[in-house]
């Protein structure tokens, strides 16, 4: 049985609550045994497959939005085992046409990373993404009910050497990249993240090299009380990326980045 540890937590907030959820999806490395038995990769492919693809320590690195009030939703698996960030239809998901639609089926390099199977594609979905999208639901729900609004902050990082699968291969990547959507990220909120975080010393872009946030479904382009920023962290700033272990400087980033966020939203 999938059940130590659990396939996501909900973090309570550490201050007074407000209508924020803070979503960290690829924080993980964990594979069940089960599901790495459908993985092509030997043990050392893999090894290098989840360096590259994880972004650690995400959820350390964003944990003071516990502190501004909001709730977090961590996943506890690896996005090699379904990724919570991608439409669920192949169809709709440009990634899906290298190979990392929310089951991927391809490495970063191209290579094939599990065996096409519809029925166990099917049953990825239903045992991870399902329930993980009813709990994101569930608690945009509760602060559209409580406050009639939420603010989801999207957490992540990124390589500083774009990967083979990425469609921006630009080399002079930001520090910070904000993520955007047009419907649901206000344009006074982008000014205000900008300027916090370039206040701070950080070089910030905004839509590259990745563009984009989580919207739950339910109200996708449908009801603007639901707001959502991405917000794209270098890896490099905070990890030996060679190791994806944290570097000294790990908790003067992360205190500069709580520090702009919380001006910004204040």
């Amino acid at each position: 049985m999938d059940t130590d540890p659990p396939s996501f937590a909900i973090l309570p907030p550490a201050a007074p609550w407000r209508p924020i959820v803070a979503h960290v999806p690829h924080a993980s490395a964990v594979i069940p045994p089960d599901v790495r038995a459908g993985i092509l990769l030997d043990d050392d492919a893999l090894a290098r497959e989840l360096l590259r693809l994880t972004d650690h320590d995400t959820d350390r690195l964003f944990a003071w939005l516990g502190g501004l009030g909001a709730t977090t939703l961590l996943n506890g698996r690896s996005r090699l085992v379904v990724d919570p960030e991608r439409f669920p239809d192949d169809a709709d998901e440009p990634m899906a046409a290298v190979g990392q639609g929310a089951v991927y089926a391809r490495t970063t390099d191209g290579r094939p990373l599990r065996t096409p199977d519809e029925a166990a594609r099917a049953a990825l979905l239903a045992r991870y993404f399902v329930p993980y999208h009813a709990a994101l639901t569930a608690l945009v729900e509760e602060a559209l009910e409580r406050a009639g609004a939420c603010l989801v902050i999207d957490c992540h990082s990124f390589a500083t050497v774009p990967l083979p699968s990425e469609p921006d291969q630009a080399s002079n990547r930001p520090d910070i990249c904000i993520g955007t959507d047009a419907f649901h990220t206000p344009g006074a909120l982008v000014v205000r993240l900008r300027d916090a975080f370039e206040g701070e010393g950080f070089r910030v872009a905004v839509d590259r090299p990745f563009a984009g946030t989580m919207v739950p479904l339910r109200w996708c382009r449908r009801d603007a009380r639901v707001r959502s920023v991405m917000l794209e962290i270098r890896r490099g700033l905070y990890a030996d990326e060679a190791t994806g272990q944290p570097v000294p400087a790990f908790d003067d980033v992360a205190t500069c980045l709580g520090r702009a966020v919380r001006l910004a939203i204040a």
